[in-house]
C-alpha cells in the first residue's frame, strides 16, 4: 500500500512539472497573436500591390488605346473613362498600402493595431464590393464593344447604335448577375478570410486581458 502511495505521489510531481513544462504563457499567447497578425498584415500587402498592378495595366492599356485609336473618337473617349474611373482606385489602393508599410506591430499596442486593421479591412472591402458592383456591368458592356473593335475592326463611332441598345442592357444585366457572385468570392478570397482571422486574433486578445485581469 505505502508503495502503491509512493507511486501516485511520484505520478503527481511528474504530471504537474509536465504540465508547467507545457504551459503557455500570457506573453507567449500575446506573440503568437502578433505573430498572425504580422502574417495577415504581410498577405495582405502582397494582395495590395496585385490590385496595384491590375489598376495600373488596365491604365496603360487603356492609354495605348487611346492614343492608337484615334480615328475611332467613340473609342478613344471609351479608353478614357477606362481611365477615369481605374484612377481613384489606384490612389486608395496606394493609401491602404502605405498605411500596412508604416504599420509597426507590437505587443504593446496589438489591440489598437488588430482594431485599425480590422476597421481598414471593413471599409476597404464594403468599398470595394459595391463600387464593382456598379462598374461590373459597365465593365461587360465596354468589354463588348472593345470586343467589336479590337477582334472585328468595327468603328465604334459608325455603329448602328439603336441596334446595339438590347445587347449593352444584356450585358448590363449579366455583368451585375456575374459581378455579384465573382465579387463575393474574390473579396472573401484577397481580404475576407484575413478580415476573419484578424477579427478571431482581437477577440482571442479580449479573452487574454480579462483573464490577466
Amino acid at each position: 500500500m505505502m508503495k502503491l502511495d509512493s507511486l501516485k505521489d511520484t505520478w503527481k510531481v511528474y504530471a504537474a512539472q509536465a504540465a508547467a513544462a507545457h504551459q503557455v504563457t500570457e506573453s507567449q499567447i500575446a506573440g503568437l497573436l502578433k505573430a498572425r497578425t504580422e502574417n495577415a498584415v504581410t498577405t495582405l500587402k502582397r494582395n495590395i500591390y496585385f490590385e496595384l498592378g491590375v489598376q495600373v495595366m488596365t491604365i496603360l492599356v487603356a492609354g495605348l488605346g487611346a492614343i492608337f485609336f484615334k480615328e475611332d473618337p467613340a473609342f478613344q473617349a471609351l479608353c478614357m473613362v477606362v481611365m477615369v474611373i481605374c484612377l481613384p482606385f489606384l490612389g486608395y489602393f496606394w493609401a491602404r498600402l502605405s498605411y500596412l508599410k508604416g504599420l509597426n506591430v507590437t505587443t504593446t499596442n496589438l489591440r489598437a493595431t488588430l482594431g485599425n486593421l480590422i476597421e481598414m479591412l471593413h471599409g476597404l472591402t464594403k468599398l470595394y464590393f459595391w463600387t464593382n458592383m456598379l462598374l461590373a456591368p459597365i465593365g461587360l458592356a465596354a468589354g463588348q464593344l472593345a470586343y467589336l473593335k479590337l477582334a472585328k475592326g468595327i468603328s465604334l463611332s459608325h455603329l448602328p447604335w439603336e441596334q446595339m441598345y438590347f445587347r449593352l442592357i444584356l450585358g448590363f444585366v449579366i455583368g451585375a448577375v456575374l459581378g455579384y457572385f465573382f465579387l463575393r468570392w474574390y473579396i472573401r478570397k484577397m481580404f475576407g478570410n484575413h478580415l476573419k482571422s484578424l477579427k478571431g486574433a482581437y477577440c482571442e486578445l479580449e479573452s487574454l486581458e480579462v483573464a490577466a485581469a
